[in-house]
């Protein structure tokens, strides 16, 4: 019952403004895919991947459907609402990719310059392996092939050893500067969270101000995502208990609004607290809203990830291009106990974003499938 209710009520909700002359027209519209979005949403936590669920369509008219399942925290039994927020994860990229491309169009930072112009004075330095060959394009389409530094086991280990304390961006690149690389640089598709650390550190250099800032300044604040923020520290508002599937089930990663761990080491590699609606209406604004233009070139010249599905990467997410014209840009996310996907389609005007609170939720595979499913319906 708590479930259907959180759907009817955001649907409601929208009805209120719309003029009455094509409030009856358009209601049955929103009204069916307000009904396949809470149904998908159900069913995709019925086998338990994650206790809850919270899925936003906005649509090319600026009607917004929410529809939510599922519980933000087991303990409580407090259920998802809009407002639960969750870790993006890897979504974040595209806004670190973002501020690369308004960079390059200012003239600040060039895509293709190597990165020794900003990081050779780094400690890690010396050691990164084709340090010289890497340019910041390579780092931002994953294809420098410097190792991922969330898959070392010194920096495994090492999380017992520090109790609470984080990691400097030059520390984490430490753990694997050291090693072989993945690949030639700008030959091959290797992702890694490592790029984007490097990537934050250029753009801290080449702007004199701190990454943090940066997304406040150019991202959050001129789209106003008022639901979000930079993940710093444990404590978040509203923030869902994570959880991650061990021998016993499933296990919470926050509790009563707080990390139980310090996961500020996501930085620019994904470091934000948000919701569904706020990713949304970021990718909404990337592919046809006021980011349209840094959107094309965060699209442009992306490197060809797997030619058969026709995906590609670029400045920080994934884009398919189809014959004429048409793309879809999206992103996934996989960080702490929470997975997110946020995908908009150019043919349809449609954005989906989708979180939820368990590490076994297969975000991306549940917003692609949604889209075909509410792009199938019809006014």
């Amino acid at each position: 019952m708590l479930k259907t209710l959180t759907a009817t009520i955001a649907l409601f909700a929208l009805l209120l403004v719309w003029p009455a002359a094509v409030r009856a027209q358009d209601s049955t519209y929103l009204a069916r895919l307000a009904a396949t979005a809470y149904d998908q949403a159900a069913a995709a936590i019925a086998d338990d991947p994650a206790p809850g669920i919270s899925v936003t369509v906005l649509l090319p008219s600026g009607h917004r459907i929410d529809a939510t399942a599922g519980l933000a925290d087991r303990v409580s039994h407090t259920v998802v609402s809009r407002d639960t927020r969750f870790l993006s994860g890897s979504i974040g990229k595209s806004v670190t990719g973002l501020i690369a491309a308004e960079l390059a169009s200012e003239g600040v930072i060039d895509l293709d310059a190597p990165i020794s112009t900003w990081l050779s004075g780094q400690p890690f330095w010396a050691d990164l392996p084709n340090a010289e060959a890497i340019t910041l394009r390579m780092l931002l389409n994953h294809t420098a092939g410097v190792p991922d530094y969330l898959e070392d086991p010194g920096f495994f280990l090492s999380g017992f050893l520090r109790g609470g304390r984080g990691y400097t961006p030059a520390e984490l690149v430490g753990f694997v500067a050291d090693e072989a690389p993945i690949n030639t640089p700008g030959t091959a598709f290797s992702y890694s969270d490592t790029h984007y650390i490097l990537i934050g550190l250029i753009l801290e250099d080449a702007t004199g101000q701190d990454y943090h800032s940066l997304v406040r300044e150019r991202v959050i604040e001129p789209l106003g995502l008022t639901d979000t923020e930079v993940l710093s520290g444990r404590d978040h508002d509203r923030l869902a208990s994570g959880h991650v599937r061990g021998v016993f089930g499933l296990s919470a990663t926050a509790r009563n609004h707080r990390l139980n761990h310090n996961l500020d080491h996501e930085w620019a590699a994904g470091g934000l607290v948000t919701t569904p609606a706020d990713l949304a209406r970021f990718y909404a604004a990337l592919g046809s809203g006021e980011l349209s233009a840094p959107g094309a070139q965060m699209r442009a010249n992306a490197f060809v990830v797997d030619a058969e599905r026709g995906s590609s990467y670029g400045l920080g997410l994934y884009v398919r291009t189809y014959e004429d014209g048409a793309f879809r840009i999206a992103h996934g996310g996989d960080f702490g106990g929470y997975r997110s996907a946020a995908v908009y389609d150019s043919q349809t005007g449609i954005t989906i974003a989708v979180q939820a609170n368990g590490k076994s939720f297969e975000a991306p595979d549940f917003a692609f499938a949604l889209m075909d499913e509410i792009a199938a319906i019809t006014p």
